[in-house]
């Protein structure tokens, strides 16, 4: 400080000021020191008592439920897999069905890409080893040493056994739950789920406390199956712990001690232990940390408070006539009116994270109960014979959807847009669908346009515009078609098109110019079915507008009907599902980054 503030304090504080500064000084070094002491020794008590019986406790339970929850999880979609009764029919009945085959490939696949796990069955007949990654891998054989895990498991009794695979070479760490399909007696095969546990022993590192802290996951026998020092993997135990320890951890574990915190001395000092035997598993979760490093970090606390002292201290004097109640208190008031602030946020932030929790649980229920009144891929197959269904609602639910129904002379299939997108627009979708049914329940035999007027009538009449209620004004476009076994079809739109590939070429059939429900919404005689002779290998495609209004490309443009239309006139040449495939890599590439605008509904099928 320069001299002339110097003296500016010295012409301030008088010599009696002076005085009683430096006696609150000393009174504050002695007290210090005193609470200091005292403190420490305390603190070091309870330091070791906290870690004995909160810190380690807590850490290995935390790991242990994130385990158990992972191999729970992992169990629960194994026995899921295993117990599909119509894959075990299918191993049974020697896999010759080759339908079914395509159907188990794809539920296998999408399995794993849903859930993250690898996921493999093995038919006890045919000994064939199919894996989502390569499908038919192997063929099991009991001369193969390295598959005698499979005719192991069948000879156990058991539902679900499980194994962790430790590779050196590839360092990686897998948990492979093995299930019996069907009866545990007479099991049709081995089918199951393969976990990569790497990321929890990446995990058991945030757990270390120190250089000197270990994590360990064993299995019975003392075999390390997971370590946050991956090459202490596919070790032993007993190489890092005294006897006396290591064989105390087997024996209450296998006595069915479930957590126990024990010390002792090992050749670097004193070291505290706990371990706890999994619920899902008899697999040890053992941690050790050295006691050194814990009260290391104490006697770090202390040095740092002594340093922060004397430099407190050394501006004590100079400071302390001018911190007075007329700044601490409304500092001190201050604080606490921010601390109760964020309290209160804190609060409202956690019911608001609770209250949007529960809305989007609600709404993806919502979405499996919409996907529930779609019909199946198995429905299309067998009624459409080969097809292709792009639906991608823009939220987690939406307003487009596709309905069919079987008659005795054929079928009839409709594509619509509800008016809206997510909730609202899926609960229309709903209303629709219910009125559908009811149209065609009364009258089976019914040509599209009769139909686009009856679902008009009805609709208004369910939404009250029959009655002047105008406060909303929904409704939906949709294209109707209704396919005769003689190859006769009947096609009628409201603000919907359809596209016919025949001989090589594309015709659009335009459908009216109003949509269904709405206010205005009159359908008199100017609207007729439009009637096509279909030959062999002639397809029909309806798409609702979020294809063709999809925003992208160079200029930020819409795709375009245009667009659409040459894209189905340029791969009539691939099989119809390949060019469903080709139609939806295409509208992702031309989206690029921009998002979705529309919900996207797009059904081809080749007659």
């Amino acid at each position: 400080m320069k001299t002339s503030s110097f003296g500016k304090y010295e012409r301030i504080i008088n010599k009696g000021t002076m005085n009683v500064i430096i006696f609150a000084c000393v009174i504050i070094v002695i007290a210090i020191m005193i609470t200091g002491i005292s403190s420490y020794v305390i603190v070091k008590n309870a330091m070791i008592e906290k870690l004995q019986k909160q810190d380690l406790v807590y850490i290995l339970k935390s790991i242990s439920a994130q385990i158990d929850d992972r191999i729970d999880r992992a169990k629960e979609t194994s026995l899921i897999l295993a117990d599909n009764p119509e894959i075990i029919q299918w191993f049974q009945e020697g896999e010759t069905d080759e339908t079914f085959k395509k159907l188990f490939i794809e539920q296998m696949t999408d399995a794993a890409k849903t859930l993250n796990y690898t996921v493999f069955f093995t038919n006890r007949r045919t000994g064939h080893y199919w894996t989502n990654s390569n499908l038919l891998t192997d063929t099991m054989s009991k001369d193969k040493t390295s598959d005698r895990w499979f005719y192991d498991t069948l000879s156990s009794g058991q539902k679900i056994n499980l194994n962790i695979d430790h590779n050196i070479v590839l360092n990686q760490t897998n948990l492979w739950i093995n299930t019996l399909m069907g009866d545990p007696h007479d099991p049709a095969g081995v089918a199951g789920v393969g976990v990569d546990l790497q990321d929890i022993s990446k995990e058991f590192g945030n757990y270390k406390i120190g250089n000197g802290s270990n994590l360990w996951l064993i299995d019975t026998t003392g075999k390390i199956s997971i370590s946050d020092d991956v090459e202490q993997s596919g070790g032993r135990l007993s190489e890092y712990l005294p006897a006396e320890i290591f064989t105390d951890i087997l024996n209450d574990a296998s006595n069915g001690e479930s957590l126990k915190v024990v010390s002792y001395v090992g050749s670097d000092g004193q070291k505290d232990l706990v371990f706890q035997k999994l619920k899902s598993c008899n697999w040890i979760l053992v941690f050790q940390i050295n006691r050194s490093e814990t009260l290391g970090l104490l006697n770090s606390i202390m040095i740092n408070t002594l340093v922060s002292v004397a430099v407190v201290l050394i501006f004590l004097i100079l400071v302390f006539y001018t911190v007075s109640s007329r700044i601490a208190n409304p500092y001190k008031k201050t604080l606490q009116l921010n601390l109760e602030l964020e309290k209160e946020i804190e609060e409202r932030t956690t019911e608001l994270r609770e209250q949007n929790s529960k809305i989007t649980e609600s709404i993806y229920y919502a979405k499996t109960i919409q996907e529930s009144i779609l019909p199946s891929s198995e429905v299309l197959q067998r009624i459409l014979g080969n097809h292709f269904v792009l639906w991608r609602p823009r939220d987690i639910v939406g307003g487009d959807f596709y309905w069919l129904r079987e008659t005795k002379i054929g079928w009839i299939l409709v594509v619509g847009d509800c008016t809206g997108h997510g909730v609202p627009g899926a609960l229309m979708t709903m209303a629709v669908n219910s009125i559908l049914s009811n149209i065609v329940s009364k009258n089976e035999v019914i040509s599209p346009t009769d139909m686009i007027k009856d679902l008009n009538h009805q609709l208004k009449d369910a939404l009250n515009k029959e009655k002047g209620d105008y406060a909303t004004d929904d409704g939906l476009d949709a294209a109707i078609v209704s396919y005769e076994n003689s190859g006769r079809l009947l096609f009628a739109g409201a603000k919907m098109n359809m596209y016919l590939a025949s001989s090589g070429q594309v015709t659009v059939y335009e459908g009216h110019r109003n949509g269904i429900g709405y206010i205005k919404s009159i359908f008199n005689d100017e609207i007729s079915d439009t009637i096509v002779n279909l030959r062999a290998g002639d397809r029909v495609y309806l798409t609702t507008d979020g294809y063709v209004d999809q925003n992208g490309g160079p200029h930020n443009y819409s795709f375009s009907k245009r667009r659409f239309r040459t894209n189905l006139l340029n791969t009539l040449d691939l099989p119809i599902t390949k060019q469903g495939e080709w139609l939806e890599k295409e509208l992702t590439s031309y989206q690029g980054q921009e998002p979705q605008r529309d919900d996207i509904t797009v059904l081809g099928i080749e007659l």
